[in-house]
């Protein structure tokens, strides 16, 4: 019987910078910044609606302080 491990490949990252040419680094470069704008698109979406209740919070005790 074979483990869940054994079939598994294992990632040489040293290996797979040494042998990427120029012709490939462009598009792999232009698809990681792609991803992270949308990472930091959610990330502040995300912050934003945080921020939000929190102000609203604030607002609304400091109504009820001067009621």
């Amino acid at each position: 019987m074979v483990g869940p491990g054994e079939y598994m490949a294992v990632l040489n990252v040293v290996q797979a910078w040494n042998e990427i040419s120029w012709e490939e680094s462009i598009p792999f470069l232009l698809v990681l910044i792609g991803l992270y704008w949308i990472k930091v698109k959610i990330d502040s979406t995300v912050g934003l609606g945080r921020k939000g209740k929190q102000l609203k919070r604030i607002i609304k005790e400091a109504i009820e302080e001067t009621r």
